[in-house]
């Protein structure tokens, strides 16, 4: 069987972190970086900030537990309905983390699996 993980040597890493994972060198023109960051939704006016943080290349984990303070569940199932329709047109995808938490990613390079 073979090595799972690229490496010169034993110890020794390939020249960088996409080489190293098994990605050719073609491959690894294609991959873009993204950033993950929490993100506290407390008002309903955020949503245009969203899809911009997501336009930015940013994995967003959404903090929804302060907006159910101030709106009912079904304003929340809006606002995440009208997000699930903006990640559709761009390839990217939501996923729940527990009760209060929301993760979404920007395009189709990261997909989440429910």
């Amino acid at each position: 069987m073979g090595k799972f993980w690229g490496k010169k040597e034993d110890n020794e890493l390939l020249g960088s972190p996409q080489e190293t994972m098994g990605f050719s060198r073609e491959y690894s023109s294609l991959l873009q970086n993204f950033v993950i960051r929490q993100y506290e939704l407390s008002n309903p006016n955020q949503i245009d900030d969203i899809k911009n943080q997501l336009m930015k290349q940013r994995i967003l984990i959404i903090n929804a537990k302060e907006i159910l303070k101030t709106i009912d569940v079904s304003e929340l199932k809006g606002i995440i309905e009208n997000l699930k329709s903006f990640l559709r047109e761009n390839g990217g995808s939501l996923g729940r983390l527990g009760d209060n938490y929301l993760i979404m990613t920007p395009n189709a390079h990261i997909k989440i699996a429910n």
